[in-house]
């Protein structure tokens, strides 16, 4: 009984010791030979030897497969949004012989309850309406904060005769002037701010 235990843990280590060799043979690059000796127990008082001849061993290479390289962007000529100044806004007016008078750069007093949405904000006095009427310039870095600003006012005139102002837009620039303003008047703004080019 003993030699019986004894020999089927030598088989199983013999065993053991010919898979590890034929793994290694596997791992290596290239096909080898190998000839494995394997004692197996027959019978308790007698041991058969066999000669095992691996004469080929399957090969399997595993390789990772890179990942496919992503294409390169290509630049896009995505134009500027921020295409015109109010300067040249300002200019464009006096150059029509608009009124245009006293003007300044807005600070966050002069915006009120408006969207502060404008990268740069000219409030100017139109007096001919009234002494304390005018109209502003804007200028925005992105279409979606001129869009905010060209609502809030459109809304004001639809929700209230009382607060309606004229609105152009140019590109990145809106110009909002006081309703009083007659439209004829209030086209040649919206004339002016068009001939920028």
């Amino acid at each position: 009984m003993i030699f019986q235990v004894i020999g089927q843990n030598k088989f199983r280590l013999c065993f053991f010791i010919a898979l590890s060799f034929l793994f290694s043979a596997c791992a290596a690059s290239t096909p080898q030979v190998l000839v494995v000796t394997v004692e197996i127990p027959r019978e308790v008082t007698s041991v058969v030897q066999q000669t095992v001849l691996v004469t080929q061993i399957a090969e399997k290479i595993v390789t990772a497969t890179p990942v496919p390289p992503s294409p390169t962007p290509e630049m896009s000529a995505t134009p500027i949004f921020e295409k015109w100044t109010t300067a040249q806004v300002a200019q464009a007016f006096k150059d029509a012989d608009l009124e245009y008078q006293d003007p300044k750069l807005m600070t966050k007093e002069d915006y009120g309850i408006s969207p502060m949405a404008a990268t740069e904000g000219i409030h100017f006095l139109v007096p001919s309406v009234c002494s304390d009427c005018g109209g502003r310039i804007f200028s925005f870095a992105t279409e979606q904060d001129l869009k905010i600003t060209q609502t809030y006012y459109e809304n004001l005139g639809k929700n209230s005769a009382a607060l309606f102002s004229w609105v152009f837009v140019k590109d990145n620039i809106l110009v909002q002037i006081n309703g009083d303003l007659p439209e004829d008047k209030a086209k040649l703004y919206q004339n002016a701010l068009d001939s920028l080019e």
